[in-house]
């Protein structure tokens, strides 16, 4: 009975692609701890300037949430039931970066944040 009541209560980790805007994954070593961290260039060997739509997709086929500092373009992509998006500042450091969003995922759980766009 307690197995399933920590299995219940066991969040979701985030699962999140980082758009072409952002350093390799290596760079961020709190969110990689806290996440399960990708990124579009250097893990999945898509274009720097692939389009919004397709790193949306990509995102989705992988079950990821998209991390970006395009907050305003990438929101009218998401669909309910979907991946989500995380928006950011595009003037943070890596340093602000990797503590801001590992503050934000913390205690969280991923499924309360499929198909909606959050600006942190």
């Amino acid at each position: 009975m307690s197995k399933n009541k920590s299995q219940q209560s066991k969040k979701e980790k985030f699962r999140l692609l980082l758009d072409s805007a952002f350093a390799k994954p290596e760079f961020f070593p709190k969110l990689r701890k806290k996440t399960n961290l990708a990124h579009m260039v250097h893990d999945y060997s898509m274009s720097p300037q692939a389009e919004d739509e397709e790193i949306y997709q990509k995102a989705t086929k992988e079950n990821r949430f998209v991390l970006t500092v395009n907050f305003k373009d990438f929101k009218k992509l998401v669909k309910k039931g979907r991946s989500g998006i995380i928006g950011i500042d595009s003037y943070l450091t890596n340093d602000q970066i990797d503590e801001f969003v590992s503050d934000f995922v913390s205690g969280k759980d991923s499924e309360d944040f499929i198909g909606k766009a959050i600006k942190i």
